[in-house]
């Protein structure tokens, strides 16, 4: 009677923490669809003002005359341009976190769609004094969802590369296959990420001191969320000084 007591007990206490952790998960759930919803409704509202204030600036600008005036301009334009890009950027986070953002079910091959990126950011990259190679040494992979989306991804990923890459260096695009999935790095020699940093770089706002560039702090957020949303995930493994890998693992299919 003691020993069925016990296991009584011992089984009601595992049943009030599996019930405790449950309640736990909703609310998180619940709490991070309400901070989405926030983001979302406040990006949404500021875009009125903002599209005045660049309407004004335009007209200003063609008015003016004076070059110190019209210089002074070009600032405000140009900070209004980094404020609108912000928030389409917490606009797109709030609409996949939200599940609004749909992925169609096309089949393609990733690798033109990779080396497509890749050299779209090659001036960027001749500008900072940044080589790009795409090192595809598996066979090609065929992967279902949206094309334009995964662009999306490892532009991000190419571009972060390219920005912290020091000058004389290159980002090294690599695609290795498992068996049912297609993994692709992308990695620079930078200044790398502090290991305390790496479990919340794919936060919004979030910005390592170690990449204290300008930007928003949203790209890698947006970007985890569009891999995730193809059923796939980005894995960082960085050093400081010695550079930093992003790697997105996507699940392939069979063929078109």
């Amino acid at each position: 009677m003691i020993r069925d007591a016990i296991r009584r007990r011992r089984d009601g206490g595992r049943h009030a923490l599996v019930a405790s952790m449950e309640d736990l998960a909703v609310r998180l759930a619940s709490e991070e669809q309400a901070r989405a919803a926030f983001i979302g409704k406040v990006s949404h509202e500021l875009r009125t003002p903002l599209t005045v204030i660049k309407g004004y600036v335009y007209t200003l600008q063609r008015a003016e005359a004076d070059s110190v005036k019209a210089a002074k301009l070009d600032v405000i334009d140009g900070e209004c341009e980094r404020l609108s890009y912000m928030i389409e950027s917490l606009l797109e986070l709030s609409r996949v976190r939200a599940g609004r953002v749909k992925v169609c079910d096309a089949q393609f091959a990733l690798r033109p769609c990779v080396e497509e990126v890749a050299e779209r950011l090659r001036a960027v990259a001749r500008h900072r004094d940044v080589g790009i190679d795409v090192v595809w040494s598996c066979d090609d992979a065929i992967v279902s969802g949206d094309e334009n989306r995964l662009r999306q991804v490892f532009a991000n990923l190419i571009g972060n590369g390219i920005k912290y890459a020091p000058p004389g260096t290159g980002v090294v695009v690599t695609a290795s296959l498992g068996a049912a999935s297609v993994a692709v790095s992308v990695e620079d020699r930078g200044r790398g990420i502090a290991e305390a940093d790496l479990p919340f770089i794919f936060d919004e706002f979030f910005q390592a001191p170690e990449r204290s560039e300008p930007g928003a702090g949203l790209g890698l957020a947006i970007a985890r969320e569009l891999t995730e949303a193809h059923g796939g995930r980005i894995d960082v493994v960085s050093r400081v000084g010695e550079g930093t890998c992003f790697t997105v693992t996507l699940p392939t299919t069979e063929g078109v």
